[in-house]
């Protein structure tokens, strides 16, 4: 009974001391807080690094300097005397200098934040016990398991250029926040490199072939804080229908960059290279020329041709730009930015010429072939300039390119109106045209006046998209509304009636050979009674 009762005793005793390690390990447990980040682009990467542990009690915070931060405190221009400070000492000094540097609310902590970062990222080894990452959502992030602290979030590759120099002194792509708990958020300010693209000023636009257009792409120089050198690139990519064909000019704020060969890259120098439909504009020595404009605008504006290749109708012939940047200090990493992309159209109609079988079926309606027809450009309220026309195949034309209408001996092509008596038309600015007929079908009498016709698109005003566009044309006096376009599916059609008439008596019918030999022998019967008569009274 005693040997039973001493294993017992063993065995609580043993139990009691498993507990009692339990129990230890439990409150030895530090805690966790959550930090929830705003304004993140979703698939990029958060690094968040903690300068100093914190523990916390009711409403006391004591924090504790990481000792891989001690570097950066140890320096006589941030902290006087910190070379010979050590332990609780450096950690207390480093405490008070951050509560200085942020303020009571913390709106002071730019400049610390920025300085700091470019600390951590030129001395990212070092850090690396420290360092955690977050992969963003769209619109907010929530980081959860962090261990207590004051942290430095960063962005990775991000920027700030939401203001330009000479409205803020100091940027920082960087926030400091302070996890005690599952309250701490921060509002991010920072993006990351974009480009704008326009066309003739606009989102979109609309142009006949040949026309020659003007693109703009627009961005911003990014903060570079701690990086050693840094790519900036515009890519650019040209539909089918567009031919690249100079660049006009690419600023940086006020200052001019000039173009350069490749192997002559020089600061403030960019140099083009063209790979089919691609171009990319290199901005040369990209760190070493703009280290201090962070948030300037840098512009690139070249010039293009729509060609004869053109697609026409509701399909745009779009053209799309990024920016090509790096995003990770100390490395060969490079992002790319969202395609800013703009369209330009060119429209086409269709002549339908037809003759209506029965005047009072309006849909009883024959194509009729070989009408022959000229386009003109408005001016006012008559027609203007003449449209150079180039024939593609049967029954299908488009507007002349000016280097074909250059040629010695061009003569622009007369549209013709097919078998089916339809005749596509292609290649045009939205406006005002004139459709002139100048030779009817043989039968059928060529319209007395012109035709009027109008292109009117819908866009988007935000966006830039077309929405819809119509073809509405008028005859001696009458408009008729076209077919709302929405979609390629459906073309937009000018119908052209012709008219006949019966055939009117001619002068040499046979009727009137007969009329005219009754007169005749009338006139001689009359002329034979009057010389009887005559020599009878003469008797």
């Amino acid at each position: 009974m005693q040997k039973l009762v001493s294993r017992f005793m063993a065995v609580l005793m043993a139990m009691v001391m498993i507990l009692s390690m339990s129990m230890t390990a439990f409150a030895e447990v530090a805690p966790k807080g959550t930090l929830t980040v705003n304004n993140t682009v979703a698939g990029k990467t958060l690094d968040l690094y903690q300068i100093f542990t914190a523990t916390k009690s009711g409403d006391n915070v004591a924090y504790t300097l990481n000792s891989a931060y001690e570097g950066f405190f140890k320096n006589n221009t941030r902290i006087s005397g910190s070379e010979s400070l050590t332990g609780e000492a450096l950690s207390e000094a480093a405490y008070n200098y951050v509560k200085n540097q942020v303020g009571k609310n913390g709106s002071d902590g730019v400049a610390f934040a920025k300085d700091i970062l470019g600390w951590i990222l030129k001395n990212n080894s070092t850090v690396t016990d420290t360092h955690k990452t977050a992969t963003t959502g769209a619109g907010t992030t929530v980081i959860s398991d962090l261990e207590y602290g004051y942290y430095v979030v960063y962005p990775l590759g991000a920027t700030d250029t939401s203001t330009a120099p000479g409205n803020e002194t100091v940027k920082s792509v960087a926030s400091l926040v302070s996890v005690t708990g599952n309250d701490a958020t921060v509002n991010m300010k920072s993006n990351y490199p974009t480009v704008v693209k326009k066309v003739n000023d606009k989102n979109a636009d609309d142009v006949n072939i040949g026309d020659e257009v003007t693109y703009t792409l627009t961005s911003k120089v990014p903060d570079m804080t701690g990086y050693t050198s840094y790519v900036f690139n515009f890519k650019d990519t040209l539909s089918a229908g567009l031919t690249f064909k100079e660049i006009t000019s690419v600023t940086v704020g006020d200052t001019t960059i000039n173009k350069v060969e490749a192997g002559q890259e020089e600061n403030n120098t960019y140099t083009l290279t063209q790979d089919g439909q691609k171009i990319t504009i290199t901005m040369n020595n990209f760190l070493a020329s703009n280290a201090n404009k962070a948030g300037e605008e840098i512009k690139v504006t070249y010039t293009a041709t729509l060609n004869k290749d053109a697609v026409t109708g509701f399909n745009p012939n779009t053209n799309k730009a990024t920016v090509e940047y790096s995003n990770n200090p100390g490395t060969d990493d490079k992002g790319e930015s969202e395609p800013s992309k703009v369209d330009v159209h060119t429209f086409d109609f269709t002549i339908f010429k037809y003759y209506l079988n029965n005047q009072n079926n309006k849909d009883d309606k024959t194509g009729l072939a070989n009408a022959e027809f000229e386009l003109y450009k408005a001016n006012g309220e008559v027609a203007g300039d003449k449209v150079n026309i180039k024939k593609v195949t049967e029954g299908e034309y488009r507007v002349a390119t000016p280097e074909e209408a250059a040629i010695k001996g061009f003569k622009s092509d007369v549209i013709v109106s097919g078998t089916n008596g339809r005749v596509l038309v292609k290649g045009l600015d939205a406006g005002t045209y004139y459709l002139r007929e100048t030779k009817a079908p043989d039968g059928y009498n060529k319209l007395l006046s012109d035709i009027k016709v109008e292109i009117k698109p819908v866009y988007d005003n935000s966006t830039g998209k077309l929405k819809s566009y119509t073809v509405d044309y008028t005859y001696n006096g009458n408009k008729t509304q076209g077919t709302v376009i929405t979609s390629q599916d459906n073309s937009p059609e000018v119908a052209v009636e012709n008219k006949t008439g019966a055939q009117l008596p001619s002068t040499g019918s046979k009727g009137a050979l007969m009329v005219t030999l009754a007169g005749i022998v009338l006139f001689g019967a009359l002329t034979a009674s009057k010389a009887f008569g005559k020599k009878k009274a003469k008797n």
